[in-house]
């Protein structure tokens, strides 16, 4: 699909889409004084299972948390809630061996006429959504001059690739299997068009037939369930972190409130196993005392980088009046990363599918390789979930310094599925990767500012409002979240799958990008806002 854009305007990837004059997400107020952070956490996990930790240097960098360990033993039940598995099955992580592509073949006979001076088109047609990784065209076209001929293949989504152009004088046919690698990376389904266009007299020839040969990755999850209850509101965006402040002055009314639960109480009102959950959910300790446990200052940056409040003071968030954060803290409290995970994503799942909540992204920003098969299919099961459920996952890689993740089984940013894309770090001035940030051109997809970046902390104990400088992946993702949750609002039909295709599709390329993620450019608010305002008049998007 291609998306129509228009011209850059000279407004800064950190400003808000559509108000380039308020503050900007990582902007900070010239009579703050930035505060130096230290968030507490240490990136190596006990039993090695980071081979490329590097000790976080002093100063305001914060690295990208990774919980407990692998087997830490917890009081608390495997999970909270019951579901069923009733969700597709799973892809395996995509720097596995036992990543299999899926082969397509399609073919057409037209036996059409090629005249002096026109030309002719034959089509082809794929239902299935494949990435491709390899293109191949097997041509039979019959013409007594082929130096006459111009021979091109456009994909569904307009790009064309000329695959002869006048060439071989006065030669017979064209005939043979032309390697079409610039289609790398395109999505099959849809419409291919060949075109056949004779540029002088005399000679003429026959389309006889032709055919394509693509492999690559389904990118397409299976079909999305349906809520039980209607979805309404805006876009709730799940802070996945330690728990984040709600009492703080630029997040007060930014909080995402269950509104069929009584704070307090200490019953379960709304019988979704949990009592008290008016903010969301801990993790750790089963419970809806979001706050308790570690980590509080970096989810409450990262909550604040989304959607801070404009209201004059401090940072304004990406989507500030725009989307409600949910919370659900205690990530690195109670038992290891995995587990702790795997029980957020059931909350987030029967609040969104049994409850009506309207939840739409979370924020990722952390995360440790997993080299056991069976943790890796773990991970890839619950985002599977996720996915199955309508919910994107923006996911922060590693700040592993320049330290490339293709073929590390990196979770939960590196599973391969339509509802997942990850985050690299960009300096603060927008200009070239961030030392600290890890890459990879085949598991990172884009780069959004992630140094020096101004947000909310919890409020100091005098019930003063705090806001601090820092800088990591972890502060890159929730810009691209921000950005998910305005186009959510912009059209509240686009699915997870369709956002993460925009996101990609409107990137503002950056040379110091190329080679180190999948879309060689950085996250552009303005224009990926547009493209998803765009799609209210495009009947593809109209119904899920």
């Amino acid at each position: 699909m291609e998306i129509s854009r228009k011209p850059k305007s000279p407004v800064s990837q950190s400003t808000r889409a559509g108000d380039a004059a308020k503050p900007a997400a990582a902007a900070k107020p010239a009579e703050k004084a930035p505060v130096q952070t230290k968030d507490g956490f240490d990136s190596g996990s006990s039993g090695g299972a980071r081979s490329n930790f590097v000790d976080r240097p002093k100063g305001n960098f914060v690295d990208r948390p990774t919980g407990m360990p692998p087997g830490t033993q917890s009081s608390l039940p495997a999970s909270a809630f019951t579901f069923g598995s009733n969700h597709v099955a799973v892809r395996p992580f995509a720097g596995s061996a036992a990543r299999t592509p899926t082969t397509l073949s399609a073919s057409a006979t037209p036996n059409a006429k090629v005249n002096d001076l026109q030309t002719t088109t034959s089509t082809v047609s794929f239902d299935k959504d494949v990435k491709l990784d390899s293109l191949k065209l097997n041509l039979d076209l019959a013409h007594t001059f082929k130096g006459d001929l111009v021979v091109k293949l456009t994909s569904p989504s307009g790009k064309t690739e000329t695959i002869h152009n006048r060439t071989g004088g006065s030669a017979d046919d064209i005939k043979g299997s032309f390697d079409l690698s610039a289609f790398k990376g395109e999505s099959t389904k849809g419409t291919w068009t060949l075109s056949v266009e004779d540029k002088a007299r005399r000679d003429t020839g026959t389309l006889k037939s032709w055919s394509l040969d693509a492999a690559g990755q389904a990118t397409g999850a299976g079909p999305i369930q349906e809520p039980n209850k209607p979805l309404s509101g805006p876009p709730v965006i799940a802070v996945f972190d330690g728990g984040v402040d709600f009492k703080h002055t630029d997040l007060d009314d930014s909080m995402w409130v269950n509104p069929n639960e009584i704070a307090g109480d200490g019953i379960d009102n709304d019988g979704n196993g949990v009592k008290d959950d008016i903010y969301g959910y801990n993790v750790g300790y089963n419970s809806g005392d979001v706050m308790r446990g570690s980590g509080t200052d970096h989810g409450t940056h990262v909550a604040g980088i989304i959607a801070a409040e404009d209201n004059g003071e401090g940072n304004t968030g990406v989507a500030a009046g725009k989307a409600k954060i949910m919370s659900l803290g205690g990530l690195y409290n109670g038992a290891d990363l995995l587990t702790n995970f795997e029980r957020g994503v059931d909350y987030m799942v029967k609040m969104k599918m049994e409850h009506g909540v309207n939840i739409r992204a979370v924020n990722a920003s952390f995360g440790n390789e997993y080299r056991n098969p069976a943790d890796v299919k773990r991970w890839t099961e619950a985002v599977q979930k996720l996915a199955d459920a309508d919910i994107l996952l923006v996911a922060a890689t590693a700040n592993g310094y320049g330290s490339n993740l293709n073929d590390v089984p990196d979770m939960p940013a590196n599973i391969e599925l339509p509802n997942v894309i990850t985050v690299a770090a960009m300096d603060k001035n927008n200009d070239k990767l961030a030392d600290f940030s890890s890459y990879g051109d085949k598991v990172v997809d884009l780069a959004a500012v992630g140094e020096d970046v101004y947000s909310t902390v919890p409020s100091s104990r005098d019930g003063k409002p705090q806001w601090e400088e820092m800088s990591g992946t972890s502060m890159a993702t929730p810009t691209v979240a921000g950005t998910a949750a305005l186009m959510f609002a912009a059209n509240p039909n686009l699915t997870a799958a369709q956002v993460r295709e925009l996101l990609i599709q409107t990137v503002e390329a950056d040379p110091d990008l190329k080679g180190k993620v999948i879309t060689g450019g950085k996250l552009d608010i303005e224009a990926a806002v547009a493209a998803a305002k765009a799609t209210l008049e495009d009947d593809t998007f109209a119904t899920r």
